[in-house]
């Protein structure tokens, strides 16, 4: 069972002011519930998972964690190849594919990850459209968008910033480069290596 935080608690293990959790909790970018007697708690995953989306170090107490990543492409050779590359990357990094704009829409929801890599060209629904759909919800502000495509442009790449992503890259998409761009090091309290 996933372990239960008190603002007390997590404001001790962040060196942070109580109220500083509370207002996190108040604007919605950590998830919390009220017990019967009106006490907030907050969940290890979520307290997890808002660390990793907001860029700061895990402490040790929260355990080994991973980062979730969601990779839609409609080209199953694509998502082959990108499983492929993650396996040697499975004990810091949970990796989930779909080929679908749609479903991934449903599962970004389901799977809260902490990133998504998105083809740009897909039949059901673009890379953009679904980029644009993610951030229009406020629950899912701190998934962090990265598109690509095979006919990477300067005009390519800032339509996809403004469509919420944070960067565009050109396929094959390098491992190392997603995992900087998702803060893999970081969001595991380790240093970058060069």
């Amino acid at each position: 069972m996933d372990q239960l935080y008190t603002t007390h608690d997590i404001s001790r293990l962040l060196q942070v002011d109580p109220s500083t959790v509370s207002k996190w909790i108040d604007r919605g970018i950590l998830l919390a519930f009220r017990t019967p007697g009106g006490h907030r708690r907050v969940r290890g995953g979520d307290l997890r998972s808002f660390l990793i989306a907001h860029q700061m170090p895990l402490p040790e107490e929260l355990g080994s964690a991973s980062v979730k990543i969601l990779v839609v492409d409609d080209e199953k050779p694509v998502l082959d190849a990108m499983r492929r590359a993650f396996k040697s990357h499975a004990d810091v990094v949970e990796l989930t594919t779909t080929s679908s704009g749609v479903e991934a829409l449903l599962l970004v929801s389901e799977l809260k990850p902490h990133g998504m890599l998105i083809d740009l060209n897909m039949p059901d629904m673009d890379g953009f459209e679904v980029c644009r759909r993610i951030r229009a919800r406020k629950p899912l502000e701190g998934v962090r968008l990265i598109t690509m495509t095979g006919r990477h442009s300067p005009e390519l790449a800032e339509q996809s910033l403004r469509a919420g992503a944070v960067a565009c890259l050109p396929k094959p998409v390098e491992v190392e480069t997603l995992l900087e761009l998702f803060r893999v090091p970081l969001a595991l309290g380790k240093k970058a290596t060069a």
